[in-house]
């Protein structure tokens, strides 16, 4: 890694970890055992480690992004020596997951009422144990792969100063892009209006993939790196979200992972209850992706500010946070 490429590790720097978090679910899973009333069982194998393991750095700080599938052979011995075997399949190991939401899914081969009685060795003393392993998960990769995603400062030479993505303010706007010259209550009462609308459309190309840009853009901890704030936000249909403090919001309408994102957006200033449209389809190139994004129902006298926004606030934040607008 070139010191020049990502001075003062200020751009999303990437590693994907999927090869060593089956090397370390491999170590550390397999050889665990239970044991209850003389019913014995220990995992043998890890047969199946797929899905998405990255460990990302921005600014400085270091963020862990993983969402997992597992499944594990398990082999065991009943209290009157007959010989168990079986699987546990996890459907989802992620960053996001809390300790009470883990799925197990535990099979028996030949299975038999019999043998049943190992079924709650492997539940009750089990999956306590994986569990543990899996909230250590995180820290680890870090602990193990940093060094590929962040440079030590004194490493970095004589820093100089990030560059910060700035958007020129205008007379007629306030924060994010507001079309009155004064700062707007959020919680002020607009009298609603029948709103004259225009639409909008533009492609911008990204130096990335479509599915980096897609998680960019739905992404909770990346959308907070790129806004430069809280925000709320969900990769659930029918879900709200919330940007730039509250000056952007809307629902979301569709999501296709890749693909397509349809959402309703507003400005705070915009008339109360009043919505536009937003469609963004992904059209992934070689070495690049192209987003193309079309808005309907945008107040009539607001799409030049709008598209000054989505320019600015938007395309030009991510490409400078991410690096997306640079091809090293």
């Amino acid at each position: 890694m070139s010191n020049w490429k990502n001075v003062n590790n200020w751009h999303w720097v990437n590693k994907n970890c999927l090869k060593w978090a089956q090397n370390y679910f491999t170590e550390h899973l397999v050889g665990l055992e239970a044991e209850r009333n003389g019913n014995k069982a220990t995992i043998t194998k890890m047969v199946e480690c797929t899905g998405d393991v990255d460990l990302n750095q921005r600014k400085g700080k270091i963020i862990t992004i993983y969402d997992v599938v597992l499944k594990l052979d398990w082999s065991g011995t009943l209290a009157d020596g007959t010989e168990v075997t079986g699987s546990i399949h996890i459907p989802e190991i992620a960053h996001d997951t809390d300790s009470d939401d883990y799925v197990f899914e535990i099979s028996i081969n030949d299975d038999s009422n019999a043998k049943q009685a190992i079924k709650e060795v492997v539940r009750k003393g089990l999956t306590p144990l994986l569990i543990k392993e899996f909230e250590k998960f995180s820290d680890a990769m870090i602990k193990e792969n940093c060094e590929d995603v962040y440079i030590e400062s004194h490493k970095m030479g004589t820093p100089t100063p990030p560059r910060v993505a700035t958007t020129k303010e205008h007379s007629s706007s306030t924060k994010f892009g507001s079309s009155s010259g004064t700062t707007v209550d959020a919680t002020a009462e607009v009298p609603a209006k029948k709103v004259n609308t225009t639409s909008l459309s533009e492609t911008t190309e990204f130096q990335t993939s479509a599915h980096e840009l897609y998680e960019t853009l739905t992404d909770v901890q990346r959308a907070q790196v790129w806004t430069r704030g809280p925000v709320k936000l969900s990769k659930e249909v029918g879900t709200k979200f919330e940007l730039f403090g509250g000056n952007v919001s809307g629902e979301i309408l569709e999501l296709v992972p890749d693909k397509k994102i349809v959402q309703t957006w507003r400005l705070r200033s915009w008339p109360a209850g009043h919505f536009s449209k937003v469609t963004l389809e992904f059209d992934q190139g070689s070495d690049s992706v192209t987003l193309k994004m079309h808005q309907t129902g945008i107040p009539v006298g607001e799409e030049e500010l709008t598209r000054t926004n989505w320019s600015g606030y938007y395309w030009r934040a991510i490409k400078g946070s991410f690096g997306f607008g640079v091809n090293f």
